[in-house]
């Protein structure tokens, strides 16, 4: 994690892989950000129920070599008033609260997403999308609705993109690849098993597997080349973070973007005669 990096986002990305004693620190350091930069370590065992050690050991493995460099980067990213009272969605708010608090949710995982990016494994990504002679994108639940999308738009600047969102179809077409294809598999949680299953065939098939997920220590990330992770903003009443959903979109842009801009030249041809073909359906 670099020194940018709000490392509350961070803690939150870790948090399903940690054992109990790491959740139970942070769980407190999520939930009261505010209380934990003016506590002593000491102070902080205390309250979580663990030995100083653990607090210690808990800085270093997120990249800190004290409990006052964590202290430090929390205070940097605490929130302020008003962030914090969009923060959870209440049954008894009304219809313009629920849309305040959704969209600042959407707004926050966007925000944060862009500053905990690895730009460098984007580069690779677009790097292996191009040299690509196949490529295949994978999603079910939620995330099928984005493969299916991001499908289609590489598809139509003339990648040789394909999708596949049925479970078996997704092994089946993940065993057929090899060293110079590549599968992207979308996962919210990053612990899918279906996604995770397809993943693991594609790699043993020899194929560059990149991932996108929201969490960075979680199963699908260890079975990816690449790994493109975005942040994610959970309420208490939707645990499966819609904001999630617009930050996996926002960075599929990106990777179109940005290949569309390596290949501007034929890439505007497709399109010009992609648009004459559907002006056709329209009135």
């Amino acid at each position: 994690m670099n020194d940018n990096t709000n490392c509350l986002v961070f803690i939150r990305s870790q948090q399903p892989a940690m054992h109990e004693v790491e959740k139970k620190i942070a769980d407190f350091i999520l939930n009261k950000p505010e209380i934990v930069v003016n506590m002593t370590v000491a102070q902080l065992a205390k309250e979580t129920g663990v030995a100083d050690s653990s607090i210690v050991r808990f800085c270093q493995r997120l990249g800190y070599d004290g409990f006052t460099k964590l202290k430090i980067n929390i205070a940097k990213n605490l929130k302020k008033p008003e962030e914090i009272i969009l923060e959870t969605i209440g049954k008894d708010d009304s219809f313009k609260e629920i849309t305040s608090k959704v969209f600042a949710s959407s707004i926050r995982a966007l925000t944060e997403t862009i500053n905990m990016l690895d730009i460098g494994e984007l580069t690779n990504a677009v790097d292996a999308l191009l040299k690509a002679k196949r490529i295949e994108f994978y999603g079910v639940g939620t995330s099928a609705n984005l493969a299916v999308d991001a499908y289609y738009r590489f598809m139509r600047i003339g990648l040789p993109a394909n999708v596949a969102t049925d479970p078996h179809i997704m092994r089946i077409s993940a065993s057929m690849l090899d060293s110079d294809c590549v599968a992207i598999g979308i996962s919210h949680t990053g612990r899918t098993k279906d996604i995770v299953r397809t993943l693991e065939i594609a790699r043993s098939s020899k194929a560059k597997v990149i991932c996108i997920t929201s969490y960075m220590t979680s199963p699908i990330v260890e079975v990816s080349d690449i790994k493109l992770i975005t942040s994610t903003s959970e309420t208490r009443i939707l645990k499966e973070a819609v904001s999630s959903r617009i930050a996996h979109i926002a960075l599929l842009d990106s990777l179109y973007t940005c290949i569309a801009l390596r290949k501007y030249d034929t890439v505007v041809e497709n399109l010009e005669n992609m648009t004459e073909i559907l002006n056709e359906t329209r009135f």
